[in-house]
């Protein structure tokens, strides 16, 4: 829900800060006044089912939820704990909390509405009005037994809200907890196949991610953790925990992420290239299997593990990214889920018993587990013949995301380049917002900006532009710990290889292409900016040897244009007329012979150098 002041703290925000930091409580944010402690201190993500006792509250919200104890042997204390229990009574309660957003912590919509990811809470405060207008007290109990003063007396102040105490399902009995990913681009969410072991009644059924909580460990944390074990994978930085729900046994509590496209989890990673390690499953002989499902296939799911079918699968529909436009139906959402039943019906698999089943998806063609290069080495090995000219669409294909980035670079420059004397490089494009670098002619003048933006129809309308640092951090393969890159590996990431890339992308182009060389002027021109950069930094490209098997300059023109008796001084006499032994001392100098008036004389450095574009 946004507030007065334009933050929206998107669900899950407070679940670092809550299980690092306890949480303080003060009067009207003064630090110096403090009045009591905050002896629990819990998130309530949307769809909680302790939300049906509290009237009014919007479904797709959540909620931090905190219980206070007022220091009544103070004066301040007891004066919280009386105005506290006054407002109550009139349902007047305000509260208002004390964060700070860290630097990767929050970014801005189109509409200039700060989504807060992350935060560092510190304390929470009774105030006369909260900055969000859904801020209340649900219940102020008596403060008999808390070391009041004699003679004081502190009774029970019936609540407006009725929570039933004894059925609400405290976080120390869940157990078990779980993480559903959603993607906003298909709606599908992502599950994992259980390994085939013979010992593992469940062996080769579908489930939620998800494992038993480790000792003091929060049900959220514990639910990131087995979900990056078991999928391999890490959450992409645009992830957003949107809701969470627990199951009538009271020790399991799912939490459902919502990621902006599938893409953005990379999944089936062979075991020597899985971002996270698995403990369970050190050598890779048991490494999980995972797919994206569409919603609708997995409640009737014959393969679905009977402890996932009491999944609330509205939750999970509904779940949706605060700070992105809602996700349109793909029409290839159920052909996976459509092939596996498929598969499943084919070996008799509708009404059978557990163990049946269980035998029958062994029985199912499994995901095999390859690196990308040895899939295109396969791909490359079968083609045996030219490939048949592809048949065109009669109908133009919507805009490739490649178009979009060229695009949004366009208007971005167009925002930032407006005296001609600045070099804008796109860094990164993200739903919401785009990272920018711009440098001037002064290498030490750059500066790195986050310019939000909203796309309406075909337009780009762009933000103003929010000053950023940039940092390079280095993921070792295997482990999910991370530093900071040292400067080599920052220029490598941000500079070698993004150059590389580039040239090496407009090298095929033009190599394939039957451009004519008056339709390459611009290229010629780009690329004589490029040599000129390279050579104010230090790098001598005159003497670079071609690539093997390219043409040469050289080879081209039947000349060896780099030998340096090509173009000899003139003042050196040829060997067979040099003078003889002896006669050094008493030859004299011939006087130089007189040119004509039309002879240009050329400078060797300088053809080289023009030489040398030309073979460029």
């Amino acid at each position: 829900m946004v507030d007065e002041v334009a933050d929206l703290i998107v669900p899950g925000a407070f679940a670092r800060t809550l299980a690092t930091r306890p949480v303080k409580t003060v009067w009207h944010h003064g630090w110096k006044d403090p009045v009591g402690v905050v002896v629990a201190c819990e998130e309530w993500m949307p769809g909680d089912p302790r939300f049906r006792d509290v009237p009014d509250w919007p479904a797709e919200a959540g909620a931090l939820v905190a219980t206070v104890v007022y220091n009544l042997r103070t004066r301040q204390g007891r004066d919280a704990y009386e105005q506290v229990k006054q407002w109550h009574e009139h349902k007047q309660a305000a509260f208002s909390i004390g964060y700070r957003v860290p630097d990767t912590g929050a970014s801005k919509r189109g509409d200039g509405v700060r989504i807060i990811h992350d935060l560092d809470l510190f304390e929470v405060s009774p105030v006369l009005h909260g900055a969000h207008p859904l801020t209340r007290s649900l219940e102020v109990k008596s403060a008999a037994g808390t070391g009041g003063h004699d003679g004081l007396e502190y009774k029970t102040t019936p609540s407006h809200v009725e929570i039933d105490v004894v059925a609400t399902v405290k976080a120390d009995n869940i157990k078990v907890a779980g993480l559903v990913v959603k993607a906003a681009d298909t709606g599908r969410v992502l599950m994992i196949q259980r390994a085939l072991d013979d010992d593992d009644p469940a062996a080769g059924t579908w489930e939620i991610p998800g494992g038993h909580l480790e000792k003091l460990e929060d049900p959220l944390a514990a639910a990131l953790r087995e979900w990056a074990e078991e999928t391999g994978s890490t959450l992409p930085g645009t992830a957003s925990v949107v809701g969470s729900w627990t199951a009538p046994n009271g020790i399991y509590r799912g939490y459902v992420a919502v990621v902006p496209t599938e893409d953005s989890v990379p999944i089936n990673a062979p075991h020597s290239e899985r971002r996270v390690a698995n403990p369970d499953d050190p050598k890779g002989d048991a490494t999980e299997v995972t797919a994206w499902w569409p919603i609708p296939a997995l409640p009737d799911m014959p393969l679905l593990r009977p402890e996932c079918r009491e999944t609330p699968w509205a939750l999970l529909a509904g779940a949706a990214l605060p700070h992105a436009p809602t996700p349109k139906p793909t029409p290839q959402a159920k052909e996976f889920a459509d092939g596996v039943m498929a598969r499943y019906q084919a070996l008799g698999g509708e009404k059978k018993s557990a163990h049946a089943a269980v035998k029958s998806a062994r029985a199912l063609p499994r995901i095999e587990h390859k690196s990308a290069r040895s899939m295109v080495t396969e791909a490359k090995s079968r083609i045996s013949a030219p490939l048949e000219a592809p048949v065109m669409s009669p109908k133009p294909l919507p805009e490739s995301q490649e178009q979009f980035r060229a695009r949004l670079a366009d208007a971005v420059r167009e925002l930032l380049d407006q005296d001609g004397s600045t070099w804008t490089c796109i860094e990164g494009t993200y739903p919401d917002r785009v990272i920018v670098s711009v440098h001037t002619e002064d290498e030490r003048r750059s500066s790195h900006y986050a310019i939000p933006y909203a796309v309406t129809g075909d337009e780009i309308t762009l933000d103003k532009p929010q000053p950023v640092e940039l940092a390079t951090i280095v993921v070792p393969e295997g482990t999910s710990a991370a530093r900071t890159a040292t400067e080599d590996e920052d220029v490598d990431a941000r500079v070698v290889q993004p150059t590389v890339g580039a040239l090496a992308d407009a090298t095929a182009r033009v190599t394939g292409s039957a451009a004519s060389p008056e339709q390459l002027e611009d290229v010629r021109d780009k690329v004589q900016e490029l040599i000129a950069a390279l050579s104010a930094k230090g790098l001598d490209v005159d003497d670079e040897e071609a690539p093997a098997g390219r043409p040469t300059g050289a080879a081209t023109t039947g000349l060896d244009l780099w030998d340096d008796s090509t173009f000899g001084d003139e003042d050196t006499a040829p060997e067979d007329s040099a003078p003889e032994d002896g006669d050094d001392e008493e030859a004299e100098d011939p006087e130089p012979a007189a040119e004509p008036e039309d002879t240009v004389r050329l400078d060797p450095d300088e053809v080289k150098a023009a030489l040398a574009l030309m073979r460029s």
